[in-house]
């Protein structure tokens, strides 16, 4: 009788990258989103699709262009508000105090059929994917939650002086990193069997500093930063660390790199988990770049925090114009019941379509996109709404069935 190989989980390796707020494409992509915000108070049906992008020659320049409802693009005062909303947000993530001749802002906004908005259907096509583990903060991936972390760490130091939490400095040693400005990026790599996580396999860190920080203080603190801040969250530092790889880096944002808020769809999402929507940024909320990422992960985190499953992969489907939306939900064969079941017990408690899901979320609310902004990030932060797990008892159901079927 042959012998019958048991399989065992094969090692799976996930990445994130998080690039700092002064990071070119980054803070594209807080003006798209501030520039959104202003439309939709102005109007919170209004229709949009921005593009932002910024260069520096004597002095930086930002073009904003896309399409936009065409009313919103007769009052006179629109060009002179959002320059000011653009040089405010430009100033206090470089810490500088340009006044507003110091900034140039260039619009080519096309004007946008006003029926539009009256059409409250999906306004582009799109397939949006996110995850949840149950065993991970925040039911993110390890790799997603860390990259995050660290750039937050990173730039609170930056805009503060000095290290927060005060544990944190304690433990690490570093009370105050002066010397850092506002571009970098982290980048981290964890394991998996399955969905186990293995820990940490690199991380990777290019930050932009001054010259009278040198490299190898920059390195030496910023590794201890880091060894403290990994303690903490409970995994220890993987020996594979680079922190500015290439030496010094003193000069950086749109000096040297113009960027896009395009170029970010990335690390909007789930990163390698799949990603083939549009970055979030600049939209408004009926296309379903972000909207559909939102309700996506929404539904993941309930389906761990339920314990259906250990670990979801959920996949939205849009079309144009059309009310219906695919669903597809994966769970590595953690799921405590059949696909079909997950999939229909969504369905019937989770409204999908992107109408219901604006109204859900509250998305046409323009002090949402600005508290996103600050938070630099759609899915660190608890309180925004797609990341709270329902109680158990609003799924109870479902929850008993499945623990009979463990």
């Amino acid at each position: 009788m042959p012998m019958i190989k048991k399989i065992h989980p094969e090692k799976i390796h996930h990445a994130f990258e998080a690039g700092r707020r002064g990071k070119p494409d980054e803070l594209d992509a807080g003006l798209a989103h501030l520039v959104g915000a202003y439309f939709l108070e102005q109007d919170p049906q209004a229709r949009f699709d921005l593009r932002v992008t910024g260069s520096y020659t004597d002095k930086p320049t930002v073009r904003v262009s896309g399409e936009v409802s065409e009313r919103l693009l007769s009052s006179p005062h629109v060009e002179k508000v959002l320059s000011r909303i653009i040089r405010e947000h430009y100033n206090k993530i470089h810490r500088s105090h340009l006044p507003g001749e110091g900034i140039d802002v260039q619009y080519t906004l096309k004007p946008q059929s006003d029926e539009l908005a009256q059409n409250e259907a999906a306004g582009d096509s799109g397939y949006a994917i996110a995850v949840a583990y149950k065993d991970a903060p925040l039911h993110l991936p390890w790799e997603r939650y860390a990259a995050v972390g660290i750039r937050n760490l990173l730039d609170t130091i930056y805009l503060s002086g000095g290290v927060v939490p005060e544990e944190l400095a304690r433990a690490s040693g570093v009370p105050f990193l002066p010397g850092l400005r506002a571009d970098g990026k982290i980048g981290v790599e964890a394991a998996y069997e399955g969905t186990k996580f293995l820990g940490f396999e690199s991380i990777t860190i290019a930050t932009e500093h001054e010259e009278a920080l040198p490299v190898e203080e920059l390195r030496e603190k910023v590794q201890k930063l880091l060894h403290a801040y990994l303690q903490n969250l409970g995994s220890p530092a993987p020996d594979d660390i680079e922190i500015n790889g290439l030496g010094g880096w003193h000069e950086g944002g749109w000096k040297v790199d113009e960027g896009s808020r395009e170029a970010k769809s990335y690390r909007d999402g789930f990163a390698s988990y799949g990603v083939v929507e549009d970055s979030f940024s600049g939209e408004d909320p009926t296309k379903p770049s972000g909207t559909g990422t939102f309700l996506a992960r929404y539904i993941a985190v309930q389906l761990v925090h339920n314990h259906l499953c250990d670990f979801a992969r959920v996949a939205l489907s849009y079309r144009i114009g059309r009310d219906d939306v695919g669903l597809n939900i994966t769970t590595q064969n953690t799921a405590r019941i059949s696909q079909q079941e997950l999939e229909d017990w969504i369905k019937k408690y989770v409204p999908l379509s992107i109408k219901e899901t604006i109204a859900a979320f509250h998305l046409r609310n323009p002090e949402l996109y600005q508290r996103i902004v600050e938070s630099s990030d759609f899915f660190q932060d608890p309180d925004f709404p797609w990341n709270m797990p329902w109680s158990i008892t609003q799924s109870g159901a479902a929850y008993n069935e499945a623990r009979k079927k463990r």
